[in-house]
């Protein structure tokens, strides 16, 4: 058994733990520049400040390991541009490379589509450019492939009603 997997994976809202702000931006953007060109680390920062603590959206929820930050993913209304009839979304997902292959990222969006559901939310959808077979295996489905800022991506649907 390694080190993680002693430890335990807390998720909680990122608002409760305000100081990992500027590590999450940076980590989004370090990973999604190419895709959001438009946002800088500092207008990231601004965003995340402004979520609330709460299942509404948007939301950010953080995976946090012995008090230290290891992801996140977020609940947005709108993340993509182009596909402005879908949402709401789930974005953002991201464990960094230290925590990877423990389960946290399957952690983080069950925790969002719990939220989703509280939230009364039916469907929500994601885009990603190659984690098609991950979401696959928590029961999302592919919907579309399209480009998206240059880069191929499958959009993707969860039904929360079912």
């Amino acid at each position: 058994m390694t080190d993680l997997e002693q430890k335990s994976i807390q998720i909680d809202y990122l608002g409760h733990h305000a100081q990992f702000i500027p590590i999450i931006a940076k980590w989004h953007q370090d990973e999604w520049q190419h895709i959001s060109p438009d946002l800088s680390t500092q207008l990231r920062i601004k965003m995340y400040s402004s979520y609330k603590n709460t299942a509404s959206i948007p939301c950010c929820l953080i995976a946090l390991t012995d008090d230290e930050p290891a992801g996140s993913a977020s609940l947005v209304l709108s993340d993509m541009d182009s596909h402005t009839h879908l949402g709401p979304w789930l974005a953002s997902v991201f464990v960094h490379k230290d925590f990877r292959c423990h389960g946290i990222a399957s952690q983080l969006v069950a925790k969002c589509i719990l939220n989703a559901n509280q939230a009364g939310i039916k469907t929500l959808y994601l885009f990603t450019p190659d984690k098609t077979a991950f979401y696959k295996k928590l029961g999302w489905k592919l919907i579309e492939h399209t480009l998206y800022h240059g880069e191929n991506v499958d959009i993707m649907s969860y039904d929360l009603t079912g």
